[in-house]
């Protein structure tokens, strides 16, 4: 009798555990870079309460005067699924990108990793990375509100990438002095060659 009561109790935990999440409704997050000081940075989109969907796509939003997607690699969420597919277009349009992911058989993971987008960085400043036409399958799943994440592009990035100029400046003037110095100096080795071979022909002929 207790173990029966026992699971009865344990059964009805996990039904209210399901229905709290079902009410708070589905979560997508994209994670924040703060003071990025890299080239390149790569931004997680996570979601929350996904499980028992099918698929569902995004349209995130970023400034392209700051940074540019450049990648777009797909997360466990959809990898771990059966027959998991994705589709991504990183020039949607000015400022956009979008993002689609298909689990037809409805065994996606709770919660977990969508995709990490690769940003370049192109300014000084910062950038929210905002969501917009979220759709989830099937269709009457709940969309709570999603969470924007933020790339910070710090001075650090910028003085890092004057220098990387300032030296891929330096190392090119270095090597075009090399080569123009080495042509030089094959020239007057030409030169010398030519006068030796021409004062020889004389001498052979006065002979």
């Amino acid at each position: 009798m207790e173990k029966s009561f026992g699971l009865v109790l344990s059964l009805m935990i996990s039904l209210l555990v399901i229905n709290v999440q079902a009410a708070e409704g589905i979560v997508l997050r994209a994670s924040e870079e703060l003071n990025a000081s890299r080239q390149v940075v790569t931004v997680a989109i996570q979601a929350e309460n996904l499980g028992g969907t099918e698929g569902g796509q995004f349209i995130l939003n970023y400034d392209p005067a700051l940074v540019r997607p450049v990648g777009i690699e797909v997360g466990e969420l959809v990898k771990s699924a059966a027959s998991g597919l994705h589709m991504a277009n990183l020039d949607y349009a000015e400022g956009q990108l979008m993002f689609i992911w298909i689990t037809a058989a409805a065994d996606t993971a709770e919660a977990g990793d969508i995709c990490f987008i690769q940003f370049e960085l192109l300014s000084e400043g910062k950038t929210r990375l905002t969501f917009e036409d979220i759709i989830i399958s099937p269709d009457e799943m709940i969309i709570a509100s999603p969470v924007a994440g933020k790339i910070t592009v710090d001075d650090s990035w910028v003085e890092q990438e004057k220098n990387v100029q300032n030296e891929d400046l330096g190392s090119m003037l270095i090597n075009n002095t090399a080569m123009v110095v080495g042509l030089i100096i094959l020239a007057v080795m030409a030169a010398i060659g030519y006068l030796v071979l021409k004062r020889r022909k004389s001498t052979a002929s006065r002979e």
